[in-house]
């Protein structure tokens, strides 16, 4: 099974500013990472009046997958922080951890094939949901 990792990105500056950097630091990982960033996943968000964030989710090492005919079911599965409590470094650091468990927990196809996305919020709770298919043939 393969294993995931991650990396995290994050800028001080707000609006376009901190999301054009994020995209900039997003891109240079994905160049760095070669034939793995075919299955990585990327999120980002620039939550008002605060720092802009990037996650790349990848395998540690290249791999294939063969070709599918259909895709059934998805499920999600999603994590959530508080996005304005005075320890969110740790709270968003314990969030891409979680996330990061689902894809090592998923097979390798699920994993591949997932999507994710994330939510940012100024004030309550900060998002990050994978989808998987359940059934692929």
């Amino acid at each position: 099974m393969m294993t995931w990792s991650y990396e995290a990105f994050e800028s001080m500056n707000s609006g376009r500013e901190g999301v054009t950097e994020m995209e900039l630091r997003v891109r240079g990982k994905l160049e760095d990472l070669g034939p793995r960033a075919e299955y990585a996943k990327v999120v980002m968000t620039n939550i008002v009046g605060g720092a802009a964030r990037a996650v790349v989710f990848y395998p540690e090492k290249v791999f294939s997958l063969p070709a599918i005919t259909s895709i059934g079911k998805w499920v999600k599965g999603d994590v959530n922080t508080i996005a304005d409590d005075r320890d969110t470094e740790r709270l968003k650091e314990e969030m891409y951890q979680e996330i990061n468990e689902l894809l090592n927990a998923l097979t390798d196809v699920q994993a591949a094939r997932s999507k994710v996305s994330a939510t940012a919020y100024k004030k309550g709770y900060s998002t990050i949901t994978i989808w998987y298919p359940t059934e692929i043939s």
